[in-house]
């Protein structure tokens, strides 16, 4: 079947550049007295039940006040530039798992949080780890290294900072639809390739738990699917998928995806922000490519570490069901054999 390509600029606020919203601020929302005071109470009677995060949904934790901004948030993420930016979350007032706790609260009022490791976690550490540096399958979210622009496995990525870096550790954030522009105006014979797609490596976390699987179908880069654009891109595991079976990219795929990293590594692209303790990065992972820049942990021992959830969103119609079956699926846990 012939896909569907867009051939005409998208010219709506989801196609935005660094110059749109580095002097346009309506995408950072700050936390209010009263907010934070309705988190906290719907906490402490999590706690007093005892729950933790995972073992309860937003009926338990209600947020009234907070849930209309919650919605406002939700739309942006939708239908607006696809990311926000949550300031004010007094991190220093509580425990790791009592962030987590609440951390999970607010999520499950944004959608259903999935797994996003193997090991079924759903509310993971982002924080160096100091493993093997050679190992081909580590996880991106267990490093210091740069992470290149790319989409994760899931409608919504959220980012919660506990620690930031001592230095180091910029985030970056790029519209998948302005490079798709780009591409439109500058290579349009990239195209066809980009939409048809790559083998992405499984890194181990596939169906058969192999750390040599492949996905079983090409992953289009771009679909243009009930006018939108959406967009599943991450340069490394599409190289070393070709690698694993032994089908090397043909020049043109080859160039296709340089010049994608190249637009989502380009200053006039891209919004740097260095996220602070207390601020929650939430983005539409199928507009916005993410990356982060390479960073050092303090002297003293604290090390910059931030919590990540997946979120898939409620009555969610942006992207076709072939599309979905891959870039929704998360990493569903693998059960351990005794």
């Amino acid at each position: 079947m012939t896909k569907s390509i867009l051939r005409t600029l998208v010219k709506d606020a989801t196609a935005w550049k660094a110059a749109d919203v580095q002097n346009d601020r309506s995408w950072i929302y700050h936390l209010t007295t009263d907010e934070l005071d309705e988190i906290d109470e719907a906490f402490q009677v999590i706690k007093a039940e005892g729950l933790a995060w995972g073992e309860f949904g937003k009926e338990a934790f209600p947020l009234p006040v907070f849930g209309c901004k919650l919605i406002e948030i939700d739309d942006q993420i939708r239908n607006g530039r696809g990311f926000v930016l949550l300031k004010g979350f007094p991190v220093e007032r509580y425990s790791i798992e009592d962030i987590k706790t609440i951390y999970w609260g607010i999520g499950t009022h944004m959608g259903q949080v999935i797994s996003h490791n193997v090991a079924g976690d759903f509310v993971a550490a982002v924080t160096d780890l100091a493993l093997n540096t050679t190992d081909p399958n580590r996880r991106n979210n267990t490093t210091n290294q740069l992470l290149d622009p790319h989409t994760d496995l899931a409608d919504v990525v959220a980012l919660l900072c506990v620690e930031k870096a001592q230095q180091g550790g910029i985030s970056s954030l790029v519209s998948s639809v302005a490079i798709h522009n780009e591409i439109l105006l500058n290579h349009p014979e990239y195209l066809e390739v980009l939409y048809e797609g790559f083998y992405h490596d499984y890194r181990g976390y596939g169906p058969n738990a192999d750390p040599n699987e492949v996905t079983a179908t090409p992953i289009p880069v771009f679909e243009y699917n009930n006018g939108r654009v959406n967009c599943a891109f991450a340069k490394r595991i599409i190289e070393t998928g070709a690698k694993k079976r032994g089908v090397p990219l043909t020049p043109l795929e080859q160039e296709a995806i340089d010049y994608v990293h190249e637009l989502g590594t380009r200053e006039d692209m891209r919004l740097d922000m260095l996220l602070e303790p207390g601020d929650i990065q939430i983005i539409n992972n199928f507009i916005t490519l993410h990356a982060r820049s390479n960073y050092f942990d303090h002297d003293d021992g604290r090390k910059r570490y931030l919590l990540r959830m997946w979120i898939n969103l409620e009555d969610s119609v942006q992207l076709s069901p072939d599309f979905a079956s891959f870039v929704r699926r998360g990493i569903p846990a693998i059960k351990q054999t005794a």
